[in-house]
């Protein structure tokens, strides 16, 4: 009898890891990924420490999209805007957000895990992590864009 058990066990462990951790649109089954399953991964344009991850669908092509982005502990992101409105829920830590065309820590507003966050397109804002790391979910219907406006 063990030497049947260990084919099918087999079988779903390797189904079970190689199943994949993004939903995509016209998914027939439940797709779950704990906090561990999350694949992050630098992009390129990342050179300050910061990773995503793709949750549902592509925010670089464009349709329905959610995406995670972890900031380390003491980083912060340039002024930039989004041509859309950012929808930020914030994961964990505390994301601290300001308004203006240039990092300006004293501007920074925090908003704790749970938070939810409204940035209108075209608003200058700049972003960061102070003492902990931080986890923010955003989501959107069109292409993810940044354009920088602090060099």
């Amino acid at each position: 009898m063990r030497k049947t058990l260990l084919p099918a066990t087999l079988v779903v462990l390797v189904a079970i890891t190689s199943a994949p951790t993004r939903g995509q649109k016209g998914q027939k089954d439940i797709v779950g990924v704990m906090p561990a399953q999350v694949r992050w991964f630098t992009p390129t344009y990342y050179t300050d420490g910061r990773q995503r991850a793709q949750l549902y669908g592509d925010s670089n092509q464009g349709g329905p999209w959610i995406d995670r982005v972890k900031i380390p502990a003491g980083k912060h992101v340039a002024a930039h805007t989004h041509p859309q409105d950012e929808l930020v829920t914030v994961i964990n830590g505390t994301w601290y957000v300001g308004v203006g065309d240039k990092y300006d820590p004293a501007k920074l507003e925090g908003y704790p895990a749970g938070s939810f966050v409204l940035i209108p397109a075209g608003l200058s804002h700049f972003v960061a992590a102070q003492e902990t790391a931080v986890i923010v979910q955003l989501s959107g219907a069109e292409k993810f864009r940044t354009d920088y406006v602090e060099k």
